[in-house]
């Protein structure tokens, strides 16, 4: 329980951290450990599976599984600029007049029932006279309400509200909030707290504000949005000391619907053009704001130009993890060629970092960034040039993946969508897409459904719906920060994350609702234990989609669950079924979860790298009996070749020091007396591999990293060690990464799986390293902390008091006591210290995990042993 958010006070995380690791490695028992069985197969809250027709009848193309596929183009009752997805599954869409798709008028709202399927089950309702949500903010509130503020004028009012229902109480469909706005509030951006109000930032007077005459805009009272409002559910009150013109200013129309998320440390992030913030909404407010890229230009290629502006778009796809992508223009007249480049933007240290990643194929404004239960970010529609269609069109999805910093093109859209284009996730895990227009070169009273590679695959040489997962049942629909939520599932290839999608509200963009969140958990057959978040920072109380992913990276449909101290129940508990052909009964395997951290790097030392090429480490003797073991690096198949869990510990050899298991459940150990290796090949049963090391790291059956017992770092193919650094004294791999703390206890990354002698030095000293991913680096300190980093360093304590550490692929760490040699366990590629104790009766010298429910360790008495 390591709150390691406020990394800028170094000394006071500390004191925290002593004080709550005290405690955390006493003998108590503090929470579910990793290898607990859940408490029941079956819970007392059914889920609905309603036959969803979105995903019947569907043309199954052979680059289905790799491009997804996109449905025709519907009529939809109106150009649906704004759309939110509603706690009881509905999705309300707002914008212009029913029948008039180029008309700018939000008196009117939608409401479409997914189950009835595309082109049918919607319902239109009329608004609230005195309110007009044209470029409007919107938000999700607690009692399952979505709030519009602010927009155009009607009978004189700007500063005006309402409040859309859930389920519209018969032909009723919203009400009006007697607090009004202090302020014109002209596309501003507006979010939920931590602590369940409503902030709403940026925004201008209707249509006046502008960025060709800063000063201008301001002296003539138009740059009204520049003071941030909060709304406590009676009335609204101005953060007179949170007026910012960096953030929220004129200048390359920062005001401009600020793309902003609550941010891990409490505070919320922006990106406003050029610039990025921190705003503090307690008290009277405060920002600071910091330079992001340079502003909007004149640009001779897609690569050239900076991806920012309010024509980009961007997301939160993981923990304090932005992607910001396309843009280049000042608003939808006025503009430049479309950026391609994108940029990772990290906060989960108080400190954003920025990385840029891989291009995009094509330079996009107006797109969409809708982020999928998988983590990748699909990227629709948009123009080459600012809002110009005809042969500036883009109607190809592009899609990025986090594991990988890369783009796959997709399938193609009918029409051209841009500014006033909108994209949510479903529930079924189809995107849908809408809108655009009002102006513009089209004005779209139609809607499409885009379908991800992942709901795809590829069986007897035909393209099929791809086998899901479903979940079943829950004990509960309204879940506490930190608290378990179970549930039942059924799925036919295992179970590799839990995660919570934020519910949608997006427009101009930008999808204020998105976030998606790795989730810890534990299994026992088909019961599934979820641990929810433990702070509203990271995931604001409203309300989650729960989506299982399975060990094929197919997501089940979603559930809506409510999150949070006083949020309403989400209404009736209910999903899209999994279609008869595809869907499959049975338990699950696998574990874990993913997020992540970064903060400040530690001090540089000596070379890790040698400069000799070719050698060998030389052969080995046998000795003294067998062993087992595995490491870091886990593995999808949770230990391929390795009996199933049994529910206990189980012997599988003996005399060892060390343990590794490489992703496709390769597993070596260390004979603990002549430092031999031996690969497991049945339970007592190993066989002989040439070499003596002091420690090992297995990627898999063709791919080994050990340190001899010369400290040299060997690479083994299959067949033969080939020398390929030096100076070494603890190694970990994953991902195709390795990484070693070295004699002086220098942390060294090798950027290949090749035998090349490539190293380069990150900063900090290690006694202890282990790797979850080829990003996700973790290491024990010289001060015996825990730290979490990534392939730049930017460690961040998560814990203390530790003597051996490994990692799963699938999100999960362990690490031994340095005094008591019991182990304790935390969920999350993320620095939130949630360590939980594995097994009070037993303790162990050296651990490695094939997946965040499986453990191989050497117990004190030196024998290997299997859960």
């Amino acid at each position: 329980m390591i709150d390691a958010t406020h990394a800028d006070d170094r000394r006071r995380m500390r004191l925290r951290q002593d004080a709550l690791l005290s405690a955390l490695l006493s003998a108590t028992v503090l929470a579910t450990g990793l290898l607990a069985p859940a408490q029941a197969a079956q819970f007392g809250i059914v889920v609905n599976q309603v036959a969803d027709p979105l995903m019947s009848g569907l043309p199954l193309p052979d680059n289905a599984p790799t491009a997804g596929l996109f449905s025709g183009v519907k009529d939809w009752p109106m150009n649906a600029i704004h759309l939110a997805m509603m706690p009881s599954g509905r999705i309300v869409s707002y914008g212009t007049a029913a029948g008039n798709p180029g008309v700018q008028d939000g008196r009117t709202f939608t409401f479409w029932d997914p189950s009835k399927g595309l082109g049918q089950g919607t319902t239109t309702y009329a608004g609230i006279g005195g309110v007009n949500s044209f470029c409007s903010a919107q938000a999700l509130r607690t009692d399952g309400s979505l709030m519009t503020s602010g927009g155009i004028f009607d009978n004189g009012n700007d500063k005006g509200s309402l409040v859309v229902r859930s389920v519209p109480n018969g032909a009723n469909g919203a009400f009006a909030v007697t607090a009004r706005l202090a302020n014109d509030r002209y596309y501003s951006t507006m979010l939920t707290l931590p602590n369940g109000q409503q902030l709403i930032m940026g925004g201008s007077y209707p249509y006046q504000g502008g960025w060709a005459d800063p000063q201008g805009s301001i002296d003539k009272g138009l740059m009204t949005g520049m003071t941030p409002e909060i709304y406590d559910g009676t009335q609204w009150r101005s953060l007179f000391s949170a007026k910012s013109r960096d953030a929220f200013g004129p200048e390359n129309s920062r005001w401009w619907y600020p793309r902003a998320w609550v941010a891990p440390n409490g505070k919320v992030f922006g990106i406003s053009a050029e610039k990025m913030w921190f705003l503090d909404p307690s008290g009277n407010g405060a920002v600071t704001a910091m330079n992001f890229k340079e502003p909007q230009r004149n640009a001779n290629s897609a690569t050239d130009a900076p991806n920012v502006g309010p024509v980009s778009t961007a997301a939160m796809y993981e923990t304090g993890k932005i992607l910001q992508v396309g843009g280049n223009s000042y608003d939808n007249g006025s503009g430049f060629l479309s950026s391609s480049r994108a940029s990772i933007i990290d906060i989960n240290t108080g400190n954003p970092v920025v990385t840029d990643t891989n291009p995009m194929s094509v330079g996009r404004a107006w797109a969409n960034a809708t982020v999928l239960p998988t983590g990748q970010v699909a990227v629709t529609g948009g123009s080459k040039f600012n809002d110009r269609a005809g042969g500036d069109t883009v109607l190809q999805t592009e899609i990025w993946d986090p594991k990988t910093g890369r783009w796959s093109v997709g399938a193609s859209g009918g029409v051209y969508r841009g500014y006033h284009s909108t994209a949510i996730l479903m529930q079924n895990g189809a995107l849908l897409i809408a809108g655009g227009g009002a102006p513009g070169p089209v004005n779209n009273q139609n809607a499409e459904v885009y379908y991800p590679p992942y709901l795809f695959t590829t069986a007897n040489g035909k393209t099929a719906l791809a086998p899901r997962p479903q979940i079943v049942s829950l004990n509960t629909v309204q879940l506490q920060h930190g608290g378990s939520l179970q549930f039942e599932l059924t799925s036919p290839n295992g179970l590799s994350q839990v995660v919570l999608v934020g519910l949608s509200a997006v427009t101009h963009s930008f999808n204020s609702g998105q976030r998606r969140i790795v989730a810890g958990f534990s299994q026992n057959g088909t019961a599934v234990t979820m641990q929810a978040p433990g702070s509203a920072n990271v995931a604001p109380p409203g309300y989650y989609q729960v989506v299982a992913i399975d060990q094929k990276g197919v997501p089940s449909p979603g559930v809506i669950i409510a999150l949070g101290a006083g949020v309403a129940a989400p209404g009736p508990v209910a999903a899209p079924a999994v279609p008869a052909a595809t869907a499959a009964a049975g338990g699950t395997t696998g574990t874990g979860t993913t997020a992540g951290g970064t903060a400040t790097g530690g001090t540089t030392g000596t070379t890790a790298g040698g400069t000799a090429t070719g050698g060998t480490a030389g052969t080995g003797t046998t000795a003294g009996g067998t062993t087992a073991g595995g490491t870091a690096a886990g593995g999808t198949a949770g230990g391929a070749g390795i009996p199933a869990a049994t529910g206990q510990w189980t012997q599988i050899g003996i005399a060892a020091s060390r343990v590794s298991i490489g992703a496709d459940g390769t597993l070596v150990t260390l004979n603990a007396d002549n430092r031999s290796a031996w690969r497991y090949v049945s339970d007592n049963n190993w066989v002989l591999l040439p070499g003596a090391f002091v420690d090992i790291a297995v990627l898999s059956a063709t791919s080994m990293y050990a340190i001899g017992t010369d400290t040299n770092v060997y690479r083994y193919n299959g067949q033969n060690w080939t020398l390929v650094g030096t100076n070494a004294k603890s190694i970990a791999a994953a991902g195709g990464t390795v990484f070693i703390a070295n004699g002086n206890n220098d942390i060294w990354l090798k950027q290949a799986d090749d035998n090349t002698i490539a190293w380069t030095q990150l900063p900090g000293k290690a006694l202890k390293v282990a790797a979850m991913n080829g990003n996700s680096l973790w290491h024990i300190g010289t001060d015996n902390r825990v730290y979490r980093g990534d392939r730049g360093g930017n460690w961040v304590a998560v814990g203390g008091d530790a003597a051996e550490i490994a990692a799963s692929a699938d999100g999960s760490v362990v690490v031994t006591n340095t005094g008591s040699k019991l182990m304790w366990r935390k969920t999350g590629d993320n620095t939130v210290g949630n360590w939980a104790l594995v097994d009070p009766n037993f303790k162990a010298n050296a651990v490695t995990l094939p997946s965040a429910q499986r453990a191989i360790v050497v117990g004190l008495d030196r024998n290997i042993y299997r859960w």
